[in-house]
């Protein structure tokens, strides 16, 4: 009797145990990460977020709580931001045993030249990262290169979650393929077609798609007056509809071009959380516009 009160007393224990085991602790740079990481770690892991709703990752400075759990934190998953190159290395100081993984590693880069064009050189031209474009991130093929270097990061991080790690992405992985084959669809009869941005974050999917995509503002600076002339002539020789603006800027200027040309101002938010909804939402917008 005592025995099997034993080990029903162990039973609980253990289950007890499992039920509020502590899950890994891992920072991302931008909400678009935070979905891919939930979407692999699930139940696992905890993400947390650095440049939250409303913040400015061209501006970003850690606060005081988002350090301390740096502190605490296993791992980190960098993405190419030019934040990170001052952030990182204060971060492995203040905690060691942390683990950094660049998760747009292998990802085909694109390198914008200086006349406002979205899509243009890629990584195969260049020896290294210096200058290419950090918006990886909205492409479903290069979403999907994002999601593997997480899934292989979560698995050297928690070596027994392997299993539900590798599960979780190949779903994951589906989704993108079948979102990747919706806007090839979507984007079949509009190959070349122009689109105007404010802050240039779509250029990954203006390139697997065949779009092209011409940015107002480039390097976080205001364009100048002769730059939105030659934007404005631009935009009327091909019928720009439509300008799309981030949240995070002032559409100060996008509104001066489309006033000018006759064009209306859609939001679309490079940095949202919900990744794939955004992005279809994103898409459809663009290719409304290029009709």
């Amino acid at each position: 009797m005592i025995k099997k009160i034993c080990s029903l007393l162990l039973l609980l224990l253990l289950c007890t145990k499992g039920e509020g085991a502590e899950k890994l602790s891992v920072f991302v740079s931008i909400l678009p990460q935070k979905y891919f990481a939930e979407q692999i770690g699930g139940d696992r892991v905890t993400v947390s977020v650095l440049v939250e709703k409303g913040r400015d990752p061209h501006t970003f400075e850690p606060l005081p709580g988002q350090m301390a759990g740096l502190a605490r934190a296993q791992g980190y998953f960098s993405i190419g931001l030019p934040f990170e190159k001052s952030l990182l290395p204060r971060i492995s100081k203040l905690n060691p045993s942390m683990k950094i993984f660049a998760v747009d590693e292998s990802v085909d880069k694109i390198f914008p030249s200086s006349d406002h064009e979205e899509e243009n050189h890629s990584e195969k031209e260049h020896h290294h990262d210096s200058g290419a474009d950090p918006h990886v991130w909205n492409s479903p093929a290069e979403a999907e290169v994002i999601a593997r270097n997480m899934r292989d990061a979560l698995i050297e991080l928690d070596p027994s979650g392997k299993d539900e790690y590798l599960q979780a992405f190949e779903a994951l992985s589906f989704r993108l393929k079948s979102l990747d084959e919706e806007l090839k669809a979507l984007f079949s009869d509009r190959k070349g077609a122009s689109f105007l941005v404010f802050h240039p974050g779509w250029a990954y999917l203006a390139r697997t798609y065949g779009l092209r995509g011409v940015a107002i503002e480039v390097d976080g600076k205001e364009p100048k007056a002769s730059d939105i002339a030659k934007i404005i002539e631009e935009a009327r020789e091909n019928n720009v509809k439509v300008i799309f603006i981030s949240p995070q800027f002032s559409k100060k200027s996008a509104s001066v071009i489309a006033e000018a040309v006759g064009a209306a101002v859609k939001e679309a938010n490079p940095l949202a959380e919900e990744w794939e909804k955004n992005l279809r939402a994103v898409a459809s917008a663009i290719a409304e516009s290029a009709k």
